[in-house]
């Protein structure tokens, strides 16, 4: 894993442990018994989608548990992230 995705990671990890001193926010985008979607945001400005799945979609780019993406770059960006998907969980085989 390069640098770069190490620290994007770190606010994988936020959201899993549910830091409430870090996360600034939450909004709940889609809530079904087989999708969630949401928003949060963290303290330096980035903003994280997370999605979850409760069966694999047909289409592989839809096949996963848990996907986290950042959708918007933090207020100062010193390791120079992109937007994009950060990490997948996919189901168990």
């Amino acid at each position: 894993m390069n640098k770069d995705q190490q620290n994007a990671e770190e606010y994988v990890k936020i959201i899993i442990e549910d830091d409430l001193n870090r996360i600034m926010w939450e909004e709940t985008k889609t809530h079904k018994d087989s999708f969630i979607e949401r928003d949060y945001e963290i303290d330096d400005g980035a903003v994280i989608k997370y999605e979850w799945r409760g069966f694999p979609g047909n289409d592989p780019a839809e096949s996963f548990n848990h996907r986290f993406s950042l959708i918007k770059l933090p207020v100062k960006n010193p390791h120079g992230l992109e937007t994009g998907v950060i990490k997948i969980i996919n189901f168990p085989l």
